[in-house]
């Protein structure tokens, strides 16, 4: 009678298996093999990878194994690059819970992507109440519903494995925790900031976490509560700027590292820094575009402990690579431009967890992926012989800073171009200061030197940044000079 007992419990847990594994059959997708990418190689730093006609990709990440994953915003697929053999891969998003998109919405927009700690594809579709997941070994989706919307940044916690996130239009910062009580076998808490607060970029550090507010032009840190080693709760611990002293522009996202703030400023070109001890603001502009557009610098992505940031400027045409230390900045031209315009919208950057000097990005309106190897330096220099000028308040007499520019064979041609920035206006223009180069271009075989001459009529006194950039037209290299304009 026991045996008996035993053969049917045995049974019994045989039939569960194998339906099982048949639902795990039956819910996994199979990739299908799009192609062979092969790199266009425009310049040394920069090379492109046509995607499928339409696929108008954004979110993006690179997994621990040097795969790039990425979303198309005009269809369900999720899509796989092997940056060795150059296959791409597509898998159809799909899940019997929800479904991905809303129905009848044109697109399905997805603005972040992260992996887990336990290897796990995480992303979710704008406009939706849905998160979802993707078993990169087991072919398998799986969404999980999320009660305050979808996520606009996402960020994994690799100590504690949470995925936080934002969502822009649900004004609330939310976490993924596992919770094996609940039906999909994680929980997603979600805290709400307030309304009209539009929640966009976060950093984690220690206990706490960091969130800027588009509309309030706000950083806020919250504090991190947990109990019985889950989430419970934030606390807020401080808001920036604390007073109406210091005006912030739509700042977009951040990180917070050695007592400083890096943020971007979405609605100006300027990569801004805040001093949290003496809560001084420095702007660091973009170089100009032959558009005078203002450039929206969007993602952060902090490598070698902070040291160094990557950044996306959301209509310059370029990807952007700052020194921390030595307030320099590179930025690399993008040379695709779409059929219907002439901005290049790289909305999303990844790093390679391998390799951080080489960055990733989707041309959203090209169909195209690019990766920028950050090793190549740069074929020439730029100095200046002053880190500050002061303005003569007499409008007739000029202050000149000069300037040193040498060259380096075989990675460019020899002629340069020079263009000034500064961090006055918004677009990084002057507004009443007038700003000439002496000579505007050089060719260094044989020229290496120019001067930088200022005069003021009227422009409001403050201090300021002010850039100096040499270009040959596909990598510009930007120095910082502190500007200063007295009161008449």
């Amino acid at each position: 009678m026991v045996s008996k007992k035993i053969g049917l419990v045995a049974a019994i847990m045989l039939a569960v298996l194998v339906l099982s594994w048949v639902l795990i059959q039956k819910s996994s997708v199979e990739p299908r093999t799009q192609d062979i990418l092969t790199a266009s190689s425009q310049n040394p730093y920069l090379q492109e990878y046509s995607l499928p006609d339409g696929t108008a990709p954004n979110g993006l990440v690179v997994d621990k194994n040097g795969t790039v994953w990425v979303t198309s915003s005009k269809s369900d697929l999720l899509y796989n690059f092997d940056q060795k053999s150059g296959q791409l891969k597509s898998y159809e998003i799909k899940d019997n819970n929800l479904q991905f998109g809303n129905p009848g919405q044109n697109t399905t927009m997805v603005w972040t992507v992260v992996q887990d700690k336990d290897g796990l594809i995480w992303f979710s579709p704008l406009g939706t109440k849905s998160i979802w997941n993707f078993d990169p070994v087991r072919h398998v989706f799986h969404a999980i519903p999320s009660a305050t919307g979808s996520a606009f940044q996402m960020k994994s916690d690799p100590i504690h494995g949470e995925i936080w996130f934002t969502t822009l239009s649900g004004d609330t910062l939310c976490v993924i925790e596992k919770d094996s009580s609940a039906p999909d076998g994680y929980r997603i808490s979600s805290f709400d900031l307030g309304n009209g607060t539009t929640p966009a970029g976060l950093f984690l550090q220690n206990n706490s976490v960091w969130v800027t507010e588009i509309t309030t032009q706000k950083i806020v840190e919250f504090g991190i509560d947990r109990e019985n080693g889950l989430v419970s709760g934030v606390t807020k611990i401080s808001e920036i700027p604390a007073d109406n002293s210091t005006q912030l522009s739509s700042p977009t996202d951040l990180i917070v590292d050695n007592g400083s703030i890096w943020l971007t400023e979405h609605g100006t070109s300027f990569l801004t820094q805040y001093d949290l001890g003496d809560s001084k603001v420095i702007r660091y502009p973009t170089s100009q575009n032959v558009y005078h557009a203002t450039t929206l610098p969007f993602w952060i992505r902090p490598i070698n402990d902070g040291k160094d940031l990557w950044f996306n400027e959301h209509e310059g045409n370029k990807l952007a690579f700052f020194d921390t230390v030595n307030k320099t900045m590179i930025e690399y031209d993008i040379p695709s431009r779409p059929k219907d315009g002439y901005l290049t919208y790289p909305l999303n950057i990844a790093t390679d967890p391998n390799d951080n000097m080489i960055l990733w990005f989707a041309e959203w309106n090209t169909d195209k992926l690019g990766r920028i190897d950050g090793h190549v330096q740069a074929p020439f220099s730029i100095s200046a012989d002053t880190g500050r000028v002061v303005l003569n308040t007499d409008a007739s007499k000029a202050v000149a800073v000069n300037l040193n520019i040498e060259g380096r064979d075989p990675y460019s041609a020899n002629r340069v171009i020079l263009n000034a920035s500064s961090s006055m206006v918004p677009a990084a223009g002057f507004g009443n200061l007038d700003v000439s180069l002496s000579p505007d271009s050089l060719d260094l075989s044989s020229a290496h030197h120019a001067q930088l001459l200022l005069k003021s009529y009227s422009a409001p006194p403050g201090n300021y940044t002010l850039g100096v950039s040499v270009s040959d037209g596909i990598i510009t290299k930007t120095i910082f000079i502190d500007l200063v304009i007295p009161k008449g």
